[in-house]
């Protein structure tokens, strides 16, 4: 393994962009079928490999830094792998197939794969910096700041602001758990808002809870969790959030964040209410990493779709000899029958290791996937499947069944769409979520069994005798 450019000027027959999940997987499938040639890694991180979803336990102190790494650190030893960390892409000439730094370096491939992941989505949140005498919300409306009347200086946020003012930070690397865990321990943080209640704002509660840090959520839509929780599941976690004197602020976003010796001191929400606090996670999102490739190529036409990069059933792209898989890509959701951007772990493995074995030479087809999210926060998990909020299906072919017990914070919700199970939603008990999720992936008719899949004892003997037969023997099914 190799971990310094020696020179400026590198080649290989294979070039990866991206050192996690879909990264590793498809140097696991090139290898699966070309043993020597040469497999370079690229990463704009300072680690080895680590796995995304374990960094708010790693900020929690439940597990630690050596405990996160998914490969160990022969991995790229045994598969031949020249690692090259600290390389932030700037542009990929995708004609000369040449990928250049951020520092003048140069990486020539024959085929590559952009794996480069997500990155943060940072919204249009104003600064306003306040002198020692200013107080926020003080004299701070819109006209006010926006003509400099008031004296206070702003501009819109951006990634440099979230390096250079203390208390602000983003959560999608190790780098952002461990720069968060220095600064609430150096500063003893007792308190601190996170801008979006989505996945990463979730997870990034769960962490500061468990170090006795007070949250306060302000999320834009109605409820937790959009994209998968429904206003029940929501609430759920609301209540516990206020019964831990914490908050969840649903409808409303952040226009104003205020800066004081460089340091944040409050946040003001679109309705005027000020919040004071030492610390902002912005937790709004992730987007497809693709600014390094350039809006004015034909390239950048071929390659992008509406959120990420399109790639066929071999995660070929429409560029010759380029591949893309993970949080990056566009693909299908074989639960809509259309083409998505659906970012999560197992998806991630699958994609990389069909683009490495393709560019191996195999035709290793890709089938696609549907969305999966869990947390656990105040001991209560959640377990989204599938489509949970189906706005969009003819209502004719669809239902919905539910059972809620508030005093137990146990809520189940089945999605049926012509018979067929596309979505449930799990909070408080999760244990049937494998057999669910194989009843979606299967596609079963579950026609017979509606009446028993909300029961506490529903499981494998009430499943059709033709899915149980497959459970024994591997082979697919869809009755």
């Amino acid at each position: 393994m190799s971990n310094i450019l020696e020179d400026n000027h590198l080649k290989a027959k294979y070039v990866i962009i991206g050192n996690s999940a879909a990264g590793l997987s498809c140097a696991e499938g090139i290898r699966s079928g070309d043993k020597k040639a040469k497999i370079m890694i690229l990463t704009n991180e300072k680690f080895d490999n680590y796995s995304k979803p374990l960094i708010s336990y790693f900020l929690a102190g439940k597990i630690d830094l050596k405990n996160i790494f998914f490969k160990d650190h022969d991995f790229y030893k045994k598969h031949s792998l020249t690692l090259l960390k600290d390389f932030n892409v700037k542009k990929i000439n995708f004609r000369n197939k040449e990928i250049l730094s951020w520092d003048d370096k140069k990486v020539i491939y024959e085929k590559l794969c952009i794996a480069a992941g997500g990155v943060p989505i940072i919204p249009q949140v104003e600064l306003a910096f306040l002198s020692e005498k200013e107080e926020p919300g003080n004299n701070s409306n819109d006209s006010h700041i926006k003509h400099g009347r008031s004296g206070i200086k702003s501009r819109i946020i951006s990634e440099i602001d979230i390096k250079n003012i203390d208390g602000i930070f983003t959560f999608t690397t190790m780098d952002d758990s461990l720069k968060i865990k220095k600064y609430v321990t150096a500063n003893k943080i007792k308190e601190s808002v996170i801008l979006g209640g989505g996945l990463i704002g979730l997870k990034s509660a769960e962490s500061l809870l468990s170090l006795g840090i007070r949250i306060n959520i302000i999320e834009m839509s109605g409820r937790l969790l959009p994209s998968s929780f429904d206003k029940t599941a929501s609430e759920i976690y609301e209540k516990a959030f206020r019964d831990k004197k914490s908050s969840v602020s649903v409808n409303k976003t952040i226009k104003r964040v205020y800066i004081k010796n460089n340091k944040v001191v409050a946040v003001e929400t679109g309705d005027g209410k000020v919040i004071y606090t030492d610390m902002l996670v912005i937790a709004a999102g992730v987007k497809p990493n693709i600014d390094f490739i350039d809006e004015e190529t034909e390239e950048r036409k071929n390659l992008v779709f509406l959120r990420g990069i399109k790639t066929d059933k071999y995660m070929r792209t429409e560029v010759r000899d380029v591949f893309a898989a993970g949080d990056i890509v566009e693909n299908k959701n074989v639960l809509k029958n259309s083409i998505e951007n659906i970012a999560i772990w197992p998806l991630a493995v699958r994609q990389g290791m069909a683009a490495g074995q393709n560019m191996a030479g195999f035709f290793k087809e890709y089938s696609g996937g549907f969305p999966m999210n869990s947390v656990e926060i105040f001991d209560i998990p959640g377990v989204a499947i599938g489509i949970t909020n189906p706005d969009n299906f003819d209502k004719k072919h669809l239902e919905i069944i539910t059972d809620y017990n508030r005093d137990l914070n146990v809520y189940k919700k089945i999605v049926i769409f012509e018979n067929k199970i596309i979505g449930v939603l799990l909070i408080g008990n999760i244990e049937r979520a494998g057999i669910f999720s194989g009843l979606i992936t299967n596609k079963v008719n579950v026609g017979k069994i509606k009446d028993l899949l909300l029961k506490d004892d529903f499981g494998v003997i009430q499943l059709p005798a033709e899915y149980k037969k497959h459970l024994v023997t591997g082979d697919a099914v869809a009755l």
